[in-house]
């Protein structure tokens, strides 16, 4: 809510009073032409929530160019050359021609994000607001970012507000941190200091739960999985392949937790949407019960849409926005006429307590929640149907410490007693460590490794340090 303040994005139900001055300009009370002149060339902003802030209908390079031409004298050709200047600065030079001419839909989230810091310091403005910039990206490129960060702030003088639950974020790249209580800023003076997470025994023990291991029968079986997407370009006959999937083969046990991880665009994202049918896939088979579901299509898919569910990384983009929470909540109920209007209202206000959502907010929008609570309430309209699996695709990223801890051990508890099986795609490592039973690695679409936590999350950082995805690991080498 601050950084929407200081950039005057505030939805129109917000009430702003006092004083918001920038280089000695007031910008409270200014049109919003003016405050055109100043978003993305002083003042840049990078959202948490990245599906939302980019424009579905613009390649990203046209996305970053915009900018450039919205607040300098410049030819077309040289916004986009800026674009790509951008884009590889933010470590996105191996891939640039691909990404460049990409949609959104057709990047990973880890990319999505990349773009927008880009966008954020193309113009090089005097501050840019960072709303948890780095909460999707593995740990080598979430390394070079912080590490842009500081090269930009220290060189090139631009200052940044970086907000984050991660204290390692804080303690690599901030010079003062300010923590926030209840929407006031907390008067005692806190100093970033780096804290060593250890795979296992530092990391924040989860409240209040037993992760599941599984019975040892199969629920999900994945055979010979592939997904290609094609980038075809506008006005010529060049296009780009990219294989996401190259013959994923994997199970998952009844009542376990697998965690899959991997650097960003591995193909996690796409091995969820193919899964729970959401996007199909190009080969292989995907048995639920024993029932191969790729080979279905329109009916007879529906009676498996609700055993699969997503919580997406970008929660925000799933939930309508027109809609209130508790309409968000009970919509599968509602369009598979399930219960009267009354239990659906009593089902909503159950699993917004559930998650740790007060019911008095049944009747708020989505833009009057935080990034961390838009997470949560996806979370309880994914559980609204009693399903078999819950797929969650980097959903705890935005929550802080002990809401994360409390919420994880709600679904143990779910677990145990319904017999859930949870996949975990996430760059945390020291989650999956607590979280998961077992952990996949993926490199290149494909499973390269899969196995005990401990062993895996070891292996990945002290073989495999290209797919190491948590900074705060670094001290794994050494000490485990």
């Amino acid at each position: 809510t601050l950084a929407l303040a200081l950039m005057g994005l505030l939805p129109p139900a917000a009430e702003l009073r006092g004083s918001i001055q920038f280089q000695g300009r007031e910008l409270t009370g200014l049109t919003d032409r003016d405050l055109q002149t100043v978003r993305g060339a002083e003042l840049g902003i990078v959202f948490q929530e990245s599906s939302l802030a980019l424009n579905p209908l613009l390649r990203a390079g046209v996305q970053i160019a915009e900018v450039v031409r919205a607040h300098e004298r410049c030819d077309r050709g040289a916004a986009l050359e800026r674009a790509r200047a951008a884009m590889a600065e933010v470590g996105l030079g191996e891939n640039l021609p691909r990404i460049f001419d990409a949609y959104p839909h057709e990047l990973s989230g880890g990319e999505r994000q990349r773009v927008l810091i880009a966008q954020a310091i193309v113009c090089r403005p005097r501050l840019v607001i960072a709303d948890e910039p780095v909460a999707s990206l593995d740990a080598d490129v979430r390394a070079d970012v912080l590490g842009l960060i500081r090269t930009l702030n220290e060189q090139l003088g631009i200052s940044f507000l970086l907000i984050t639950h991660s204290a390692d974020v804080l303690a690599t790249t901030a010079t003062r941190v300010i923590k926030m209580t209840a929407g006031r800023i907390d008067d005692r003076p806190e100093v970033p200091t780096r804290t060593t997470t250890r795979v296992r025994r530092t990391s924040p023990r989860v409240e209040g739960g037993e992760r599941g291991t599984g019975t040892g029968e199969p629920l999900v079986e994945l055979r010979g999985l592939r997904r290609t997407y094609t980038h075809r370009r506008m006005f010529s006959g060049r296009r780009h392949e990219v294989e996401a999937l190259r013959g994923v083969d994997m199970d998952i046990e009844r009542g376990s937790t697998l965690g899959l991880t991997g650097r960003s665009g591995c193909g996690k994202s796409t091995l969820a949407r193919c899964m729970a049918g959401l996007e199909p896939a190009d080969a292989g088979h995907i048995r639920i019960n024993g029932t191969d579901i790729a080979a279905l299509r329109g009916r007879a898919l529906l009676p498996y849409r609700n055993q699969l569910q997503v919580i997406f990384q970008d929660s925000a983009a799933a939930l309508n926005p027109r809609f209130t929470a508790g309409q968000i909540v009970i919509e599968p109920l509602v369009i598979q006429g399930i219960g009267t209007a009354a239990d659906r209202r009593h089902r909503a206000a159950e699993l917004m307590a559930l998650v740790e959502l007060p019911s008095d907010r049944l009747e708020s929008r989505p833009e009057e929640f935080s990034g961390g609570e838009r997470q949560r309430l996806a979370i309880a309209r994914a559980l609204a149907v009693d399903p078999a699996v819950l797929i969650f695709d980097e959903s705890f990223s935005g929550l802080d410490q002990a809401t994360r801890s409390r919420i994880l051990g709600v679904l143990m508890h779910l677990q145990a007693a319904r017999g859930l099986t949870f996949v975990c795609i996430s760059h945390d490592l020291a989650l999956l460590a607590e979280f998961a039973s077992e952990v996949a690695l993926m490199r290149e679409g494909r499973i390269v490794e899969r196995g005990v936590p401990d062993e895996v999350l070891y292996r990945a950082y002290a073989g495999h340090r290209g797919d190491t995805l948590s900074p705060d690991l670094a001290p794994i080498g050494a000490t485990a």
